[in-house]
């Protein structure tokens, strides 16, 4: 809750009860409706996480104020505070950024690896019975013209 730690960095109180619940649907919010977002490139991407959390930051600091009751003037938006909570997106969306690309990258290696890993030798093939040396019986296409294609002898 990024949010709740820079509103007490810059000298507001950390909340509690209803209104940490509320500032944590907030920003649950934000991340819903930024996950469902389609970016190419790494560019791209850290922009739209620093905005989300951007947003997410400011919603959550109006929730702050009206729901915890916080009077630092006006929205209650200090020049210390506007600086922590931009801060504390920037940090956040670079953070995030870097571990999305790195997560790409262990997942590419380790595909790769998977390749190599569960490579399977071809099984040798069966071997067929060896044949006996000595045969027993003789076909009767080799036989000779003696034998059984005589007439009867009856």
């Amino acid at each position: 809750m990024i949010t709740s730690g820079a509103h007490a960095a810059a000298g507001g109180t950390l909340p509690a009860g209803s209104a940490l619940l509320l500032v944590g649907l907030v920003c649950a919010v934000v991340g819903a409706i930024l996950a469902g977002a389609v970016l190419d490139g790494r560019g791209a991407r850290f922009t739209a996480i620093t905005g989300g959390l951007l947003t997410a930051q400011a919603l959550g600091h109006l929730t702050l104020v009206v729901a915890a009751g916080h009077h630092h003037g006006g929205l209650g938006v200090t020049w210390s505070m506007a600086a922590a909570h931009l801060a504390g997106a920037v940090l956040l969306g670079a953070a995030i950024s870097v571990v999305e690309y790195l997560y790409l990258v262990c997942v590419s290696v380790l595909c790769w690896l998977r390749l190599f890993a569960t490579a399977r030798r071809q099984p040798a093939a069966p071997r067929r019975p060896a044949e006996p040396r000595q045969s027993f019986a003789q076909s009767v296409l080799w036989a000779s013209g003696l034998g059984m294609r005589a007439p009867p002898l009856a």
